[in-house]
């Protein structure tokens, strides 16, 4: 049985950045995806570019400000020149993302990514957004690259042609929280009838720009305290699973 333990939002703030970098040296993630649009991208690198883990593109169109001039990508902007917020696109009644534009960006994030790490990414996803339009434009730059584009959960006809199935994203309460002793073993029947599994997390510590910026706060610390607690290691030995990541599978 094999399991990828994959960790969003790496340069999100120097505070989710230590938590996952603790996530991935005392537990056990195996894949992070890094935002490389935001300022704590490079700060970030540097804790995890030693660790052996896949590292992705987690391609960001809606928080803090994009790499490429905002007058070439209206549909994804505020008058400010930042992206829309992922609240405010979900709100729409239309997908009013443009696919061309979108596209802009996201290679200006690759190329951003390249000249951080010096490196194409392990893989290619996306950050938040439910967009029919994004995850169009994430495949053609991906296709144009050469590069593993991931999209379980959203697209079953992807796990299906990959063999990798996501777990469903976690029934949070009125705090934002949940309990993942019980969603691991609520989904521990995926891992067992899939080629490989994928659980995805978003780990950190939290710091003001998180609080500030982010709907997700304690559940990133308590995901943190998670994925390095002595439960999980056991659970994962208990059940003969194997961590795998992105790069068994390019």
């Amino acid at each position: 049985m094999k399991l990828i333990m994959r960790a969003d939002d790496l340069g999100f703030s120097e505070g989710v950045n230590h938590g996952i970098c603790k996530a991935v040296k005392d537990g056990v993630i195996t894949s992070v995806g890094i935002m490389t649009n935001m300022e704590a991208a490079r700060h970030g690198y540097e804790l995890l570019k030693n660790e052996n883990i896949a590292l992705g593109l987690h391609t960001n169109i809606c928080a803090g400000k994009p790499i490429s001039d905002p007058k070439l990508i209206p549909s994804l902007v505020q008058e400010n020149g930042e992206f829309c917020t992922s609240k405010e696109i979900r709100q729409r009644k239309e997908d009013t993302i443009d696919v061309k534009e979108c596209e802009i960006e996201v290679e200006a994030q690759l190329q951003r990514f390249i000249e951080i790490t010096g490196r194409n990414p392990d893989y290619f996803e996306g950050h938040a957004v439910f967009s029919k339009n994004f995850f169009i434009a994430l495949k053609n730059v991906a296709k144009k690259h050469g590069l593993f584009f991931e999209n379980p959960i959203m697209d079953k006809e992807w796990e299906k042609q990959n063999g990798i199935v996501g777990f469903p994203f976690a029934s949070l309460d009125e705090k934002g929280l949940y309990d993942p002793k019980a969603f691991m073993n609520q989904h521990l029947d995926i891992i067992k009838n899939s080629p490989c599994a994928i659980a995805v997390f978003h780990p950190g510590y939290l710091d003001q720009y998180i609080l500030t910026h982010s709907s997700f706060t304690f559940i990133r610390a308590m995901e943190c305290d998670f994925l390095c607690s002595q439960w999980l290691k056991q659970w994962i030995k208990e059940n003969n699973i194997e961590l795998v990541d992105f790069r068994n599978y390019q």
